[in-house]
């Protein structure tokens, strides 16, 4: 497994030899990452009380397929 410091290293050699699309690419995924949104305890919290009531229940929840078969009907 690699550390920080090596992990630094290669990502050096990467931009030093990086096209003008690649450079674009990291940039963007770097600012994705810093504006990750935070979340504060009590929303996490409620996040996963959220969550486990759904997989408590999952007859009361829709797959994935069926909640965007719902939203396109709604929007035709």
């Amino acid at each position: 497994m690699m550390v920080l410091a090596d992990k630094k290293e290669v990502l050096k050699e990467i931009i030093e030899n990086a096209d003008e699309k690649l450079m674009s690419l990291m940039i963007a995924l770097a600012n994705e990452y810093n504006d990750a949104p935070e979340y504060s305890q009590q929303e996490m919290e409620e996040f996963h009380r959220i969550r486990d009531k759904m997989l408590a229940h999952p007859e009361t929840t829709y797959t994935p397929e069926k909640a965007f078969r719902l939203i396109r009907n709604k929007r035709q």
